[in-house]
């Protein structure tokens, strides 16, 4: 081996614990990298493999009623390769052992096979069968969360009428890979599931023979996606249809888009934190290593090595730490995205999902990782390499320490000798210092932006399920009711207030602009809905026209006193020109709102009432839920209390988990920042500090030299952390946010408190150990060493 191998692995083990640092941070970034783009490129390649597989359709459509025959007239349309209709049912499940009310969305297919479009895939049973009318396929999460197997049979009120469905089959589509109720924030398998009946029976159940409600169409390819919905819209207005959409309005791909979305922040945020932090340590650490090696230098460089040769070896240390962290990290990565990719598969629903990484990811890594270290080493090499015999054999020249700011600041503040000297030494090397500054304070602004995290959803839930809804039940229905409704529900024992609520599904136009969305009203002094803007007030509901929210009106370019054009989809299919009164900041979709009167302008249908809501005595809730679910009329019963426990849950199980790997993750550059720089204080302070004890210092004031500084740096740090932390939490929040939701930034003054506890007990437990170093001072050697 050559000998300036054996030279770097002398070094490495020499400074084995700041290299081990170092690699620690550098790993922190390669595991992240690796984790969110190894999952990302999972996901997709899961969802595009299972949407080829089972032929998941690229327009969707619905309507009131429309002949099958429509089916053969949409497949004709230029551009559209295939079309397939069925019929969509809600239905309402009658557990006998349970009180919660339980819906189901009940599709049909062939019974013979003959469906192209949006596959089943059977996990165990087998399909419906001609003749049965009464066997169904339930999709598998459902029926585990509800303990059905194989020929357990449900009782269903489908259509006003009361069937008993028998299981045959348990299954998968990749329509529902996320299958979420209306009117509901997240999904709740416990309460909402998906069916397949065949299509004669479920035509027979809801008096549809030969007739449909639901369409979906493939195209081909290089066909023009907006032109074909305009064309199916056309075909569809005679019979209520309520306007085509693609794939990226369908619900199910929408929520899965969306993680991918905050996947792909994640890989953009996190890791050039990570990377930042190692290029200037390896900068620190192998410049104060290049001049404690002043003499070796001009050694090897008198002996006939050449400067390439001499930087080349520098560079080899930075370049063996950025191979250990990439394994390192790569294995870490590889670890956490198991764990990930478990915890998507428990909530998406996936026939097959695999963690996999192309060989590019870890490439990818290594490319981050070596050049971070590259580029810190750059400074150091090119010190080395300007070095030349002569000048490296003699002693470097000392430190100029002069009586300047810091001094008379020092002088005024009543500094002891020990606060002048950690004074001037930061003072004497500024670049050092802001580094350490730096790294701290990155560690504690990204550990405060993921930890706000949990701050935003605690505000969500806030103003989506405690200000905004007030209701105990919402009680949605088959189609709209008059005032009657509200009335025969205002007279069941136990129900203390009841409201009405409706929204109809329109588009907006603006220009060469439009946008598929809902308009939402409540009756007039309503107390049990309200609308709560981003800053927490609560906003009256215009007398006339529109009242829009941020997002839909960015996506417009529309302001308060523009005009939009309001076309209703289903129903009669009305236009209107109204004026948009006001904006409104929001958390959640993209919705307008109008008053009672707007929209029954709108619709023309007299029908106000599309949900009631209902405050009702908490000693009546189970025979007030018995009740409305024997209601034909009744399309579903929805329980705030228990939408709001599942969106717990699911910040619980999820946001917890995340966040757990992040504090590791910001730990690790507390930890490799302090630590490098408290090793490179103690090598440069030895001989002054070996003095002092000489002098008759005791070991805690010596202690104190080394401590004061690493403590003082990192208390300046502290309100730069709070600074990053807030200007990242605001980057990651609007990244993070999609057309589903808008993350709110509301962090609460203890998320910072605990972000700064966290990172100081790290960096306080890091200088601890290094000063075990100073008790354990051998002064005569280092008062013998020439260095």
């Amino acid at each position: 081996m050559r000998a300036l191998n054996l030279k770097l692995l002398r070094d490495l083990w020499h400074m084995r614990g700041q290299a081990l640092a170092i690699a620690v941070v550098l790993a922190a970034a390669t595991a992240t990298f690796v984790l969110s783009l190894g999952v990302h490129r999972s996901l997709i390649e899961t969802r595009d493999a299972y949407y080829a597989q089972n032929h998941f359709a690229d327009v969707f459509a619905g309507m009131t009623r429309a002949p099958r025959s429509i089916v053969a007239r949409i497949a004709e349309i230029p551009g559209v390769q295939r079309a397939e209709g069925s019929i969509q049912q809600y239905a309402t499940l009658d557990f006998p052992e349970r009180i919660v009310p339980v819906r189901a969305l009940i599709n049909s297919v062939d019974e013979y096979g003959r469906d192209k479009l949006n596959l089943v895939t059977l996990r165990s049973g087998h399909m419906p069968r001609p003749g049965r009318p009464d066997e169904v396929v339930v999709d598998e999460i459902f029926a585990r969360a509800n303990g059905l197997g194989l020929s357990s049979q449900v009782d269903a009120l489908v259509y006003g009428s009361k069937q008993r469905l028998r299981i045959v089959g348990i299954g998968l589509a990749p329509n529902y890979i996320w299958a979420i109720p209306p009117g509901d924030l997240t999904a709740d398998e416990t309460r909402f599931g998906i069916f397949w009946m065949g299509a004669k029976a479920l035509e027979a159940m809801t008096d549809r023979t030969e007739a449909i409600n639901s369409l979906s169409l493939t195209m081909e390819r290089g066909a023009s996606r907006p032109d074909i919905i305009r064309a199916v819209d056309r075909l569809l207005t005679p019979y209520g249809g309520t306007g085509a959409f693609g794939r990226e309005d369908h619900i199910s791909h929408a929520f899965l888009d969306s993680e991918l979305t905050q996947l792909e922040a994640m890989t953009g945020i996190i890791p050039p934190v990570f990377l930042l932090v190692s290029t200037f340590l390896v900068y620190i650490v192998l410049g104060r290593m290049i001049r404690t090696e002043r003499t070796q230098i001009g050694l090897i460089k008198a002996f006939g090595y050449s400067d390439f040769a001499v930087g080349w070896h520098y560079l080899n240390f930075a370049m063996v730490i950025a191979l250990a962290a990439t394994v390192l990290g790569s294995i870490a990565g590889i670890w956490l995205g198991h764990l990930m990719t478990g915890l998507y598969g428990e909530y998406y629903r996936f026939p097959f999902l695999y963690y996999r990484i192309s060989p590019g990811v870890f490439l990818g890594a290594a490319a981050l990782s070596f050049g971070a270290a590259g580029l810190g080493a750059l400074g150091g090499m090119r010190a080395a390499v300007k070095l030349t015999p002569a000048a490296a054999m003699s002693p470097p020249p000392p430190p100029v320490y002069r009586a300047g700011m810091i001094e008379r600041l020092g002088r005024a503040g009543g500094f002891t000798p020990i606060g002048h000297m950690i004074a001037r030494h930061i003072a004497r090397w500024p670049g050092r210092s802001a580094v350490t500054v730096l790294g701290v304070a990155l560690s504690t602004g990204l550990l405060f932006s993921t930890m706000q995290f949990i701050d935003s959803a605690h505000s969500m839930l806030d103003s989506f399920f405690f200000r905004s809804q007030r209701q105990d039940l919402s009680v949605s229905f088959t189609e709209p009711r008059n005032q009657d409704v509200l009335h025969a529900l205002a007279q069941i024992p136990g129900v203390l207030r009841v409201e009405s609520s409706r929204g109809i599904p329109v588009q907006l136009s603006s220009g060469n602009r439009s946008e598929r969305t809902a308009i939402e009203s409540s009756a007039q002094g309503a107390q049990l809905t309200a609308r709560i803007d981003a800053d927490g007030s609560e906003i009256t509901m215009p007398t006339a026209g529109l009242m829009l929210s941020r997002q839909l009106a960015d996506k417009l370019q529309l302001g308060a006193g523009d005009k939009v054009m309001v076309e209703m989809l289903g129903g009669r299919q009305t236009q209107a020109f109204l004026p948009v009164t006001s904006i409104v900041e929001e958390f959640i979709g993209e919705r307008a709102y109008a008053s009672e009167s707007t929209l029954m302008l709108i619709s023309r249908d007299a029908s106000p009432v599309g949900t009631a809501l209902l405050r009702i005595d908490p000693a009546a809730r189970d025979s007030i839920i018995l009740y409305l679910k024997d209601l034909p009329l009744v399309l579903g019963v929805t329980e705030r209390g228990a939408s709001m426990r599942k969106f717990q849950e699911i910040i619980d199980d999820n946001i917890f988990t995340i966040l757990f790997y992040y504090i590791a993750f910001a730990s690790a550059i507390a930890v490799g920042v302090v630590y490098n720089s408290a090793r490179i204080l103690f090598s440069e302070r030895a001989h002054e500090l070996a003095t002092l004890r000489v002098l008759g210092y005791q070991s805690r004031e010596v202690g104190m030299v080394l401590l004061g500084e690493i403590a003082m740096l990192i208390v300046v740090s502290v309100p730069f952390g709070c600074l990053i932390g807030y200007g990242m939490a605001q980057l990651m929040t609007a990244m993070f946010s999609s057309d589903l939701f808008r993350m709110p930034f509301a962090p609460m003054r203890s998320t910072y408190g605990w972000a700064i506890v966290i990172v100081l007990l790290a960096a306080i437990l890091t200088a601890l150990v290094v000063s075990r170093r100073v008790l354990q001072l051998d002064m005569v050697r280092v008062l013998k060493a020439r260095d």
